[in-house]
């Protein structure tokens, strides 16, 4: 699995460091700079099939994403982690190299207020369009309009 990390380091040189990997095909690398979230993305697609997802992790004042890439011939799995901070909730989107990035980053935005930049659909997908907030942040407060929405007025 190093040499997945060999790959990446080729290219962006000391942003990225490996954090760990284990003999079950699963490696954790860490990006230190968001600006290179795109060329991470275009070098890890020449060898993994998809993003498996995005999980995000609000460790305020900043936001850890930790992108999971999957390949269907090796079954490896590369996690990619990056870390956006308060002073700007974004990053650019990859969702033009892998399609699957589309709906992951959508629930990122609706759920976190993380804006994927050139993203060519960035709108809520699970709430509807006047939710207050984003309810997955820790700095999210339960108004009684939340405690007492039931979803039942939704227009479909």
């Amino acid at each position: 699995m190093a040499a997945y990390f060999d790959l990446l380091s080729a290219k962006l040189g000391k942003a990225v460091s490996q954090a760990q990997s284990n003999n079950d095909n699963e490696t954790l690398i860490v990006l230190s700079d968001k600006k290179l979230i795109k060329k991470a993305a275009l070098e890890i697609k020449k060898k993994f099939d998809i993003l498996f997802m995005l999980v995000v992790v609000d460790y305020k004042p900043r936001f850890e994403l930790n992108y999971v890439f999957s390949s269907y011939s090796s079954k490896d799995i590369l996690t990619l982690r990056v870390n956006i901070d308060e002073k700007d909730y974004s990053i650019d989107s990859i969702s033009k190299i892998f399609d699957s990035a589309n709906w992951e980053e959508r629930e990122a935005y609706d759920l976190f207020g993380i804006k994927f930049n050139g993203h060519p659909d960035l709108r809520r997908i699970l709430l509807p369009e006047d939710w207050p907030g984003h309810p997955m942040r820790k700095d999210f407060i339960v108004t009684d309009e939340v405690r007492n929405w039931t979803g039942l007025d939704l227009k479909f």
